[in-house]
């Protein structure tokens, strides 16, 4: 079934009061063949009256892939055992972004022989960092680490390996991820929809 697994993030899309189009963020609970058992919030009660059972939805969904975006109804609603929503993969349209690259300078700490040093990165995206650090690394070597990011309480933790890039300045790297959490991947791809956003807004603007 497609990258779908889960744990990942599940954002909806349904018409609220008055027609106004809400977003609530779900957790993939269940996969079965033509539908999916979502997670549904505790702090989202107030909106099971707009979750009926039959009621539209568009679902998005962040997996390695890509974003994917589909057209959905509700089958169970919220107020049962599992809300459970339809999928039917053939719909399913995958926006694929390779993990395209954001320019990002951040935090970021790194676990090496229980030695803990910092970095800085350049660049980041859903599949690894590009980063400085006075640290010599080596093409291999397994790594965890703590990438911190401005809208999240808590950094994306993962496990890498550095890449053998010669084509790189000296005291720079790069890291492909070996290790990750959805969730934790979660963070950094939207970091990265909303920096090539704030730069399309800027070029917009000029």
């Amino acid at each position: 079934m497609s990258d779908i697994s889960t744990n990942q993030k599940a954002k909806i899309f349904f018409d609220g009061e008055n027609g106004i189009e809400m977003e609530l963020d779900c957790i993939v609970k269940t996969i079965y063949d033509d539908r999916l058992a979502l997670e549904y919030p505790d702090d989202a009660e107030t909106l099971k009256q707009y979750l009926e059972e039959g009621t539209p939805i568009d679902v998005k969904i962040f997996t390695p892939s890509g974003l994917m975006v589909f057209e959905s109804m509700v089958i169970n609603s919220p107020d049962e055992e599992d809300f459970i929503v339809e999928y039917v993969e053939e719909a399913v349209i995958i926006q694929r972004r390779d993990y395209s690259r954001s320019p990002l300078k951040t935090k970021l700490t790194l676990e090496l022989s229980k030695e803990v040093f910092i970095a800085s990165t350049i660049d980041i995206s859903g599949g690894g960092i590009k980063f400085c650090s006075k640290e010599e690394l080596e093409p291999e070597q397994v790594v965890r680490g703590k990438l911190f990011l401005r809208n999240f309480d808590t950094p994306a933790t993962f496990e890498a390996v550095i890449l053998d890039n010669p084509s790189l300045q000296p005291d720079e790297y790069t890291l492909a991820f070996t290790n990750i959490d959805e969730k934790e991947r979660d963070k950094i791809i939207k970091t990265c929809f909303a920096i090539d956003m704030q730069n399309r807004q800027k070029q917009n603007a000029e």
